[in-house]
């Protein structure tokens, strides 16, 4: 991710730290994004799902400290984006068997209340695999925006942060 594009995630994160009200009907907001990788399903499930090392392979991210819970399901991380906050999350799934797992903001600064994820690796043949991540969000109110265009604004936000941090550990892993 460019300088510019992390400033401008910082800065988002950074205007919408105001607390405010989420409206009860808003809709839902998904976001999905993948990636298909020339590595096995197991090395790219080793890139990725190492809940105290999101910085590892997803360059959004500069600092994760695990802070409560210990390692497995119940485990909260903080994690710092580059040049900007703090905001922590709880692992809800950690399923190794099937690469997956879920996860769920639980303090943010960001636009988004309600956020739910999921990283998924699966094997799509040959030595192969995709990563997939998705995310069901509300976005915060507090916008002066209606609220189709602050949804897309939000949708925008983490769109790239999933892109970008696919593309990086695709770049990684088919490095090796």
């Amino acid at each position: 991710m460019k300088q510019s594009m992390l400033k401008a995630v910082a800065l988002t994160a950074m205007a919408m730290a105001v607390p405010a009200v989420q409206a009860a009907d808003w809709n839902t907001i998904h976001t999905i994004e993948s990636v298909n990788i020339a590595a096995s399903p197991e090395e790219a499930w080793a890139a990725v799902s190492r809940w105290n090392a999101l910085e590892s392979w997803c360059p959004v991210f500069v600092k994760t400290e695990i802070t409560g819970g210990g390692a497995g399901v119940g485990s909260v991380r903080a994690i710092t984006i580059k040049d900007g906050p703090t905001f922590t999350e709880e692992l809800l799934l950690l399923d190794s068997d099937t690469m997956t797992y879920r996860y769920k903001i639980i303090e943010s600064p960001l636009p988004f209340v309600d956020y739910t994820s999921t990283v998924k690796v699966r094997s799509i043949g040959g030595g192969n695999s995709q990563i997939l991540w998705v995310g069901s969000y509300k976005r915060r109110d507090g916008d002066s925006t209606s609220p189709a265009a602050g949804d897309m604004a939000a949708e925008q936000l983490l769109t790239g942060v999933y892109k970008t941090c696919l593309s990086n550990a695709k770049k990684m892993l088919q490095a090796q």
